[in-house]
This record gives C-alpha cells, sequence and structure tokens, in this order.
C-alpha cells in the first residue's frame, strides 16, 4: 500500500481557480460565515458563469434583515475577483432567509478578474483606461451642476422676492434631475410636419420616411397601432387552412381597422432548397402565403429573429422581394448591414414614428456585404436610436429575445428594455417566448416583454389564448393597452366578456413581479425629448414622464376586448389604472445571467461588508472586522451613479425590479461595460 504525498493534491484555492463549485464555495463561506452568512453554488446556464444562492441566518438577538445588496454583491465579486480564476466569467446572486423559499432579491454581475482579462487578450491598460474616463466624467458632471448652481444663485441674489421665489423653485427642480439621460418621448413641438424633410438622417445614412397605405379615419388626429406576436404560415398551418388566404384574419378586424399593424413574421417567403444547416427547426412558406398578411391588414413586419435565415441568404432574398411586391415594409434584416440596421420610418396623420428590429441571439448576423438579421449591441441600440430621436415622434423597438416558454423576462431582458427606454425609445414590444409574458411601465414609457404566438403554424397546437396590443396617438400622449385574444384553428379573434377578463388577468399576474405594471388601459405623456441642460420653471418637465389624464385620447371605434371592469382608464390625478383586484401568483422568475446585459453603474454604498485592496493571490483570513466600511472614493467608482437598495425591504419581487441593476467588477473597482 502506498500514499499518495500531499503536495499532490490541488488546494481548495486551486481546485476554486478550476471552477469546482464546492471549492467555490468554501473560499466564499470563509468571508461570508462571520457575517451570518452562507452560500451554495451551481453552475448557470450560460458557460463561465456561477449561480451563487446566499443564505441569511439572522442574530439570535436580532430581527432578520435583509443584507444591502450593492455590498454584498461587492463584497461577492471582490472575492471572485481576488480568486483570479479565469474560467469564472459572472456570477448571479440570488439572497434569501435561510428556511424561506422566496428570494429577497436577484443580482447579475460580470467578473473580469486578471486572468480571465489575459485569456480574453484585453491589454492592462484597458481598465484603468476606463476608470480614469469614468473619473472625468463624473467630474465634469459636477462641475456642471455647480456652475449652474452658482448662476442661480446669482440671480436670486440679484432680483425681487417674486422673482426670487420663481427662480429657487427652477433651481431645486434642476438639482433633483437627471444629468446623464436622455428622456424617452416625442419629438419638440417647434418641429411641425410643414417644416419637416422627407428625409431622416440615421446612423446608417438618410432614409425616406414613408407614407402608409390603408390610413383609417384621415379626418380623425388619433393614430392607432396593433402589435401581434408571432406568425408562421406553415406545417401546421397550411395543413389546417389549405390555401384559404382570407380565413386566418377573417374575424381579426382591428388589424384591418389599425393606421398601422405589425407582426414579427417567423418564416421566409421563399422557395429555396437549401436550408441553414445545423438547425433543429427550418420553416418556410410559399411566396404566395404573403396574401394572408395583406388580406389580414398587416404593414410591417420584423424578419429580427432566429428563422429569417432558416434558408440562408437566397430565402432572405426571396422573403425581402416578395414583401415588397406584396407592399409590407419589414424592419430587422437585410442583404448587408446598412439594410438590416435601418429604421423604418412612417409618416401616419402628420405624426412620424420610427420602428426598429434587432435579434438576441446567434444565426447569421448581417455584416458588411453579408446578409442576415438585426444583432443586438447596446452601443449599436444607442446610436440608431440617437440618431433619429430629435427627428421623429415615436420610437418603437422591437427585441426578438428570451427563453422560449419562459413565464417571466430575465434579468438582462428588464435590463436592456430599461437601457432603451433610457436611449430614447418611446416603446418596446417583446417576441420568442411563445407565451405572454408580462408589462411594465418603465419611466413613463411601455415595455410588453413577450406577445406570445399570433398564428403559429410551427406547432401543432391550434387553439390557445394571446394577445394583441393596441395604441393610440393624440396630442403627445399615448394610450396602450392589451386586446385579449382567443385563437381557434389558427384564427385569432378579439373576445370580451368573462374570457376577455380571464385573459387579461393572465397578463397582469405575471406582470405583478414589476415595479409598475401596465394595467390595461393607460394614457401616458410624452413629455420633451431634450436632456436637461438649463433650469426650467416648471420642476415636474425634468422628472420622468407621469400617466395623464385618460380624457386626452378618446377611445376608438373598434369593439371593446373586454367589459368594463378589465379596461377602466386611468383615474385622473391619481397616475394608476383602475382594475379588479389581481389573484395570486408564481411571482418567481427565471433570470439567466447573461454577458452583454451590463448597462449600469452602480456605486458603493455603507456596508457592513468590507471591500479590501485586490491582491489576486493572497490567502483568505477566516474572520474580517464586521463593521469595515467600503470606499467610496475608489479608483473609477462614480459616487451616485445610482441610489442603494433598501436594507430592509422584504417585498421579495417587486423591490428587487424596482431598483435592480448589473455590475461589472475589474480591479475592485466598479466600471461601465458598453
Amino acid at each position: 500500500m502506498s500514499y499518495t504525498g500531499e503536495s499532490n493534491h490541488p488546494s481548495v484555492l486551486e481546485l476554486a481557480r478550476s471552477g469546482n463549485f464546492r471549492a467555490i464555495a468554501y473560499w466564499l463561506n470563509v468571508f461570508l460565515l462571520p457575517h451570518n452568512l452562507s452560500a451554495r453554488v451551481e453552475s448557470a446556464p450560460q458557460s463561465g458563469c456561477l449561480q451563487v444562492l446566499v443564505d441569511c441566518h439572522p442574530s439570535p438577538d436580532r430581527t432578520a434583515k435583509s443584507p444591502d445588496r450593492s455590498s454584498l454583491v461587492r463584497f461577492i465579486c471582490h472575492h471572485l475577483w481576488k480568486l483570479n480564476s479565469d474560467v469564472i466569467e459572472g456570477v448571479q446572486i440570488t439572497a434569501r432567509f435561510v428556511g424561506k423559499p422566496q428570494m429577497i432579491w436577484r443580482q447579475s454581475a460580470r467578473v473580469l478578474s486578471p486572468a480571465r482579462r489575459a485569456k480574453l487578450g484585453l491589454p492592462a491598460k484597458q481598465a484603468t483606461s476606463i476608470r480614469r474616463t469614468s473619473q472625468i466624467k463624473s467630474r465634469v458632471r459636477q462641475a456642471t451642476r455647480q456652475k449652474v448652481q452658482f448662476r442661480a444663485l446669482r440671480s436670486l441674489l440679484l432680483t425681487g422676492t417674486t422673482a426670487a421665489a420663481f427662480i429657487m423653485g427652477c433651481w431645486l427642480g434642476y438639482s433633483d434631475a437627471p444629468t446623464d439621460q436622455t428622456t424617452a418621448s416625442a419629438s419638440p413641438a417647434a418641429i411641425t410636419p410643414s417644416t419637416r424633410p422627407n428625409t431622416v438622417l440615421t446612423a446608417m445614412g438618410n432614409v425616406p420616411v414613408e407614407t402608409p397605405d390603408g390610413v383609417q379615419n384621415a379626418n380623425d388626429p388619433t393614430v392607432t397601432l396593433m402589435f401581434g406576436g408571432d406568425v408562421t404560415l406553415t406545417d401546421a398551418y397550411t395543413d389546417s387552412v389549405g390555401s384559404d388566404r382570407q380565413w386566418a384574419f377573417s374575424a381579426m378586424g382591428e388589424a384591418r381597422q389599425a393606421d398601422v399593424a405589425m407582426v414579427n413574421l417567423e418564416a421566409p417567403f421563399t422557395t429555396s432548397a437549401t436550408p441553414l444547416p445545423d438547425k433543429q427547426f427550418n420553416f418556410k412558406v410559399e411566396p404566395e402565403n404573403v396574401q394572408v398578411l395583406k388580406n389580414g391588414g398587416i404593414d410591417l413586419v420584423t424578419l429580427a429573429n432566429n428563422h429569417a435565415m432558416d434558408y440562408q441568404a437566397a430565402g432572405l432574398e426571396d422573403t425581402i422581394k416578395t414583401l415588397d411586391q406584396a407592399g409590407i415594409r419589414h424592419v430587422g434584416a437585410g442583404r448587408t448591414i446598412e439594410e438590416a440596421r435601418r429604421p423604418e420610418i412612417l409618416d401616419v396623420k402628420g405624426q412620424r414614428i420610427a420602428y426598429l428590429g434587432y435579434y438576441d441571439g446567434d444565426f447569421q448576423a448581417a455584416g458588411e456585404g453579408i446578409a442576415g438579421t438585426n444583432s443586438r449591441q447596446n452601443d449599436r441600440v444607442a446610436a440608431d436610436i440617437k440618431a433619429i430621436r430629435s427627428q421623429v415622434d415615436w420610437i418603437v423597438v422591437n427585441y426578438h429575445w428570451g427563453e422560449e416558454l419562459a413565464k417571466y423576462p430575465g434579468d438582462y431582458q428588464m435590463d436592456l428594455a430599461h437601457f432603451t427606454i433610457d436611449q430614447g425609445a418611446d416603446l418596446v414590444v417583446g417576441h420568442h417566448p411563445h407565451v405572454l409574458q408580462g408589462a411594465e411601465i418603465y419611466k413613463g414609457r411601455p415595455i410588453v416583454y413577450s406577445l406570445g404566438n399570433f398564428i403559429f403554424g410551427g406547432k401543432s397546437v391550434s387553439d390557445y389564448d394571446t394577445a394583441v396590443l393596441k395604441v393610440a396617438l393624440k396630442d403627445n400622449q399615448m394610450k396602450v393597452e392589451f386586446l385579449p385574444v382567443e385563437v381557434r384553428g389558427f384564427q385569432p379573434k378579439v373576445v370580451s366578456g368573462d374570457r376577455g377578463t380571464e385573459i387579461l388577468h393572465q397578463i397582469e399576474n405575471v406582470s405583478d413581479i414589476f415595479h409598475e405594471p401596465m394595467k390595461s388601459s393607460v394614457v401616458l405623456d410624452a413629455k420633451t425629448n431634450t436632456t436637461v441642460t438649463a433650469p426650467t420653471a416648471n420642476p415636474a418637465a425634468v422628472q420622468s414622464p407621469q400617466p395623464a389624464s385618460p380624457e386626452a385620447i378618446q377611445p376608438s371605434d373598434s369593439p371593446s376586448p373586454a367589459n368594463s371592469s378589465s379596461l377602466t382608464p386611468v383615474a385622473p390625478n391619481s397616475g394608476t389604472p383602475i382594475t379588479s383586484p389581481r389573484s395570486p401568483s408564481d411571482k418567481t422568475p427565471a433570470a439567466p445571467w447573461k454577458d452583454d446585459s451590463f448597462i449600469s453603474t452602480p456605486s458603493p454604498s455603507p456596508s457592513t461588508l468590507p471591500l479590501e485592496s485586490p491582491t489576486p493571490d493572497s490567502t483568505p483570513s477566516p474572520s474580517m472586522p464586521p463593521n469595515q466600511q467600503g470606499d467610496a472614493s475608489a479608483p473609477g467608482v462614480e459616487p451616485a451613479s445610482i441610489a442603494p437598495s433598501p436594507a430592509n425591504s422584504l417585498e421579495p419581487m417587486k423591490k428587487r425590479y424596482a431598483d435592480s441593476g448589473s455590475v461589472e467588477v475589474a480591479a475592485a473597482s466598479v466600471t461601465p461595460r458598453e
């Protein structure tokens, strides 16, 4: 019998660096246990990401308190950074109390250790450059704010009592306003239809402004938009309906009554026989079936999805030609990257609406001279929106994202949706999960995470419930509502009464996880889209848009989808729609971590958890001072970039989505990713 020498056994540190979950948990617990916390580590769907479940053990002599999220996330990420593993790319941290199944909060973060940075081939100077840039931006913002405050104070001293009170109100309103964020809203009223050019300068060059055919009620200034979910006129659909091109939309008059009706087209119109290799499902539709959409009143489709390239470039080329011949516009894919990124801009009754589409996946993205879909990249989204924001009235962004059949959107989807609104979008519409997900109002703007299936022949199930989104635009206001839909034999129909109420309640239930769930219906005000650069006489003008009075937009002539209890308008002066009580629901969403979901930069907040100077190869100490404060002046950290989360919040889901953010840790400092 022989014994292996101790030196041949890998240490806990080596095992943890190699990605061993038990060793990583041991490493973290050395630091967490002194603070009445313990961690379990599991794998995540994405390679290189850890799922860390933190159990909070309340002290015997104190009531249970949830740990401060910002500090705990920084604490865990700091020690993962010190581990210096080249296989750990990110972490999703979930906190809960021992013995209780519901979570307190969930947070995603990216860990960029020296070993990981070296593996990715990033130069060491890059992190330093990012930190210095952040410091410079922070100082510029502080100097700008101080200059404005000084001018306001000087004016205050030089004026009389009445004017002084006016200036003081402006100053206080401005001092609370964000200085580095564009408000999502309609374009300035000074730009009238008579003075606008007939082209819009986009990130991809000039794009003509089109006037759609079949605009309803030309004398009514209200513009009505409709959005449906996934449409695939193939396989089971053709077996059931055959060549009847009137059947599908024959009971869906709402699509024909809308000024612009849009769906997600999930199958190319092509006769090509060369499918995309190494793909499980390849859909295609006979080009003649485009008449189904034409007869149904569909004016616009998004091609930014995982089936647009099912028959490669030839299939996309056939699809574009077929749609063009039918007079149906399209966004989100093209024969070149310029075509794929180009927005569709429509002038409807004097209001200019821009449509953009992005696919958050990996099936043949468009490139220089390469046909494909418009892949989602945060910097691209920001550039596309900001290029056209001042030239149009409304911006609609479509995303094909998320997990199929997931009941709730993932963390990265919510971060991306909020980021999109922050850049200046007015409406975000999502597709792909094949089921209805929730909807929320963020900074006065609606986000619909998934409209589910509309007419989806890619599966044999022909009877199901879904909904379409109806939007009315008038006088710089937006009215949004869900119309409940029953699909029978692949034929959708808006329903009312108890069935309509039941479907709407399903949407309300899954929306209950959000800080501000979207009710049906609600009217929202559009504020002038300008970055705040000077004091204003109305402090409310620099705040997030708030719901407006429902009298501003009158209901259209289309039939009401449900009884009055489910579609009660916004109560005056309340900002909250009146609806019947929601029934209890499962409020724990699946929220996968994603590499490119980091769009905000939380600042450190005082914490009982320490943040040491990083030493990647240092040996962990068994305990740490329990009252050590975080260093708010660490390099690269911008104070007040995000508000800290409440330490005592026990509401499991709403608080998580009310103040969520993502962080990226590099050299013990929090830096922006984009």
